[in-house]
């Protein structure tokens, strides 16, 4: 399957990049950054990655008339019960520095740090179908940020097998074992 135009139906810079790189040339000729296609705005109001992401990619579908794709995807660290997990966006407003120093409160004086990156992609061709893969990756939660790449939580994620976060792996390193990574390839 190919798709001239694909949308990609998010406001994150960040995943836009990511999905550039993740996606192979042979599926898409276009990935287009829903910004700057139009100022659709769809509340995340399901109960799992899936449904939210299912939202997000039939709705801009529907409004733009273009084949979409749209990612939900969250961070869950087992200390805390699994959050932030779908609101890993929202469980604090501000940056991402400031979701992260709140990670960090959180997990003061814990001692399993166990945690896993989980995300859901949804593609939606309008009046016709959708499919949804899944994906993960396991790791912990460092002690403190390091790192200058990535987004969102991965300067304090250590995926499982490696000695250094998310955040200081190169674009090829992470997109081989990420969540979003193994995802797409599903």
């Amino acid at each position: 399957m190919f798709f001239e135009n694909l949308l990609l139906a998010t406001g994150n810079r960040g995943k836009y990049e990511e999905f550039r790189a993740i996606l192979p040339e042979s599926f898409v000729g276009s990935l287009l950054f829903a910004p700057e296609v139009g100022g659709l705005a769809v509340e995340e109001t399901g109960g799992s990655y899936a449904m939210n992401a299912v939202l997000k990619a039939k709705a801009w579908a529907e409004a733009s008339g273009l084949p979409s794709l749209a990612d939900d995807s969250g961070l869950e660290v087992a200390a805390l019960g699994g959050l932030p997990g779908v609101r890993s966006a929202r469980i604090v407003e501000g940056t991402d520095e400031d979701r992260n120093r709140w990670l960090l409160s959180q997990m003061e004086g814990r001692g399993d740090r166990r945690a896993r990156f989980v995300a859901a992609l949804a593609l939606s061709v309008p009046e016709r179908w959708t499919l949804v893969c899944e994906g993960e990756c396991r790791g912990r939660i460092a002690e403190h940020p390091s790192g200058g790449g990535g987004f969102g939580y991965d300067p304090l994620f250590l995926p499982d097998g490696r000695t250094c976060t998310s955040a200081e792996l190169t674009a090829a390193q992470k997109d081989a074992i990420s969540h979003r990574g193994k995802a797409v390839r599903a």
